[in-house]
């Protein structure tokens, strides 16, 4: 995982670098809110959703034209939820990520940006309550690494961009020790972000 982690920071280095040095990329800020949750548990119910925010940098690479074009991102995300599990525990988990979203854009009718691809992400800090307690659960308690995949869709008016982003985690949010409090969960989340590139 970590291997993954490092090639991705590798190409979204590279790609800034080459995006202030080449005509045609396109270096951004973006910044929006999310909505998080958990699944895959049957165990879990009543899913409350955390509001939390994303925002970070962008690259836009083109790739052979106006169309289709490569995006890595560097993001930091916030996750987490709270929930009732075994009908006796109840975790209330906040995440901190930060997050390396590679996506394939392609533009529609010169404006609407449809675009999936996968993420991964470190963990930056985790901590949570378990039935009203704090401090059962900390940093040590989580995964360092997630990944997943994404899709999503927005408009493009020239440098700026309002896109709209659901993704979905393939690993369990907690470690095998934290697993019996938090179930085998796995993150989910909605983000929609405002964007401006140079």
């Amino acid at each position: 995982m970590k291997s993954i982690f490092s090639f991705l920071f590798f190409v979204l280095f590279f790609s800034s670098v080459q995006a202030q040095m080449s005509d045609g990329f396109r270096f951004g800020l973006k910044l929006g809110v999310n909505g998080s949750n958990v699944y895959d548990d049957a165990n879990a119910a009543d899913i409350k959703k955390r509001l939390g925010v994303t925002g970070g940098v962008f690259v836009q690479l083109p790739l052979g034209g106006k169309r289709l074009s490569l995006r890595p991102e560097l993001l930091f995300t916030t996750k987490g939820a709270a929930y009732d599990y075994l009908n006796n525990k109840n975790p209330d988990i906040k995440i901190n990520y930060i997050e390396l979203p590679l996506s394939l854009e392609y533009h529609l009718f010169g404006v609407v940006n449809l675009h999936a691809g996968a993420y991964a992400s470190l963990l930056a800090s985790g901590d949570g309550d378990v039935s009203g307690v704090p401090g059962q659960l900390e940093k040590a308690s989580f995964e360092d690494f997630d990944f997943g995949w994404h899709a999503g869709t927005g408009l493009d008016f020239g440098g700026l961009g309002l896109h709209f982003r659901i993704s979905r985690g393939l690993k369990n949010v907690g470690n095998q020790t934290a697993t019996e409090l938090l179930g085998d969960l796995k993150n989910s989340a909605w983000a929609l972000t405002l964007s401006y590139g140079f």
